[in-house]
């Protein structure tokens, strides 16, 4: 309105006019022309634009305040629709929060590991809870060191992410503290939980040597005097030799000395406890300590396959030379049980010497043939088993020369694997 005003001032002056008269009364809010003007066209005009612009000005306001109106309105209905939501949230919350991964987790951090109550999920539910954990303070710390939002992100990922051979390695080490499994079993198995029977298998017969010493197979045959009788014959103060324990069996409330396999499975099923102190028990473990058990038991298996290769090769060899000289020995007893019966046959008859000469000279040429004929046969049978002990040895460690886990040295010419420090 005020714009018009100046238009109107402007005008009014141009034209040299000087009885201009403003009016506006309280009620009608009108504005009035005096003097000559009230018959002036121009100013007509002017004052005509004026009216309808407060007209316009005046329904711009009654617009906005409907507006606010309508704008209040509206914001009470999102008030009153946030209530409803948040109410509902609340009661779903209250019948679903005892499901909740944090509700679970509560309660498997207040049930004691002796309890009865404990959940095989207790063990699942705090390793996924330690890597949301270890995800949010990596978070954290890109935070704190001015990193941006997206590299906050990939830190918690890579810190809480569960990888296939972590999970696999949990479920294994979790189904131990269960007492769902062995654990100097469940190191045998490869990292993909396959099982390599000509690299374990050795290892894994080694729980199943006596079945009496087995107390799945006691529990089975409760009358099986024999078995259960003929083992017990220690006591409290027994030393056992090296590789065995002495268990203290609750049944039959006797000792006896077993592997440490045995005993294992005897302080499992409860039906015996380890008598020797010193006996290294599995107490704390954790999936890193497993890993490496597992992968210290694959190093030592492989070369104990290594090893059991070579003894059988040297055995082999031992036996090959040991025939020989067997062979060379009866040869000989033979050339000389010859020599003898000549001697006996000519040995007094003068015109005879000359043919005794002759055969003995004969005989022995024959047998010097038979004994280089036996040296190069031998030779040639140690260079066959020495090619095949060097195909066997090449074709086994060829089976894991790409296994990540493992690298293999060679100590002069014998191939020893290590367990990859990379790793």
């Amino acid at each position: 309105m005020v714009s018009w005003y100046f238009l109107f001032t402007a005008i009014v002056l141009s034209l040299g006019l000087s009885q201009i008269v403003y009016a506006e009364t309280l009620t009608s809010n009108q504005t009035t022309l005096s003097g000559d003007l009230t018959n002036n066209p121009t100013a007509q005009e002017i004052l005509e634009k004026i009216e309808k612009s407060k007209r316009w000005i005046e329904k711009l306001q009654q617009k906005n305040f409907v507006s606010i109106e309508k704008q209040k309105e509206l914001e009470s209905k999102r008030a009153k629709v946030l209530d409803y939501l948040q109410n509902d949230l609340k009661k779903w919350e209250e019948l679903w929060g005892y499901y909740t991964f944090d509700s679970m987790l509560e309660r498997a951090l207040e049930n004691s590991p002796a309890r009865d109550t404990d959940s095989i999920y207790d063990h699942h539910l705090k390793f996924t809870a330690s890597k949301i954990s270890a995800g949010r303070i990596a978070l954290q710390n890109v935070l704190e060191n001015d990193g941006t939002p997206e590299e906050a992100r990939t830190a918690f990922v890579e810190a809480a992410k569960i990888t296939r051979s972590e999970m696999m390695s949990a479920n294994i080490l979790f189904n131990v503290l269960n007492n769902n499994a062995y654990y100097n079993q469940q190191i045998l198995f490869n990292i993909d939980g396959s099982f390599d029977l000509k690299l374990s298998g050795k290892e894994l017969r080694k729980y199943y040597q006596d079945y009496r010493t087995n107390p799945e197979y006691l529990q089975a045959n409760p009358f099986d005097k024999i078995s259960w009788e003929d083992l017990g014959k220690n006591n409290p103060d027994t030393e056992c030799r090296i590789g065995y324990v002495l268990v203290y069996r609750i049944n039959v409330d006797d000792y006896v000395c077993t592997t440490e396999y045995t005993a294992e499975m005897w302080v499992r099923h409860k039906m015996g406890t380890i008598v020797d102190e010193t006996f290294s028990k599995i107490q704390s473990i954790d999936i890193e300590k497993f890993q490496q058990d597992r992968l210290l038991k694959k190093v030592d298996n492989l070369n104990s396959k290594i090893h059991t290769i070579q003894e059988h090769y040297e055995k082999k060899l031992y036996d090959t030379k040991e025939d020989y000289v067997l062979l060379f020995v009866s040869t000989t007893d033979k050339r000389v049980q010859e020599e003898k019966e000549f001697l006996s046959k000519y040995q007094n008859i003068d015109s005879k010497k000359i043919i005794l000469s002759k055969q003995i000279t004969d005989l022995r040429g024959k047998y010097s043939q038979l004994e280089d004929e036996l040296t190069d046969e031998k030779s040639r049978i140690m260079k066959i088993m020495e090619k095949q002990y060097r195909v066997d040895i090449d074709n086994f460690v060829k089976n894991y020369a790409h296994d990540s886990e493992v690298i293999l040295v060679w100590n002069s010419e014998i191939p020893i694997f290590k367990v990859n420090l990379k790793n």
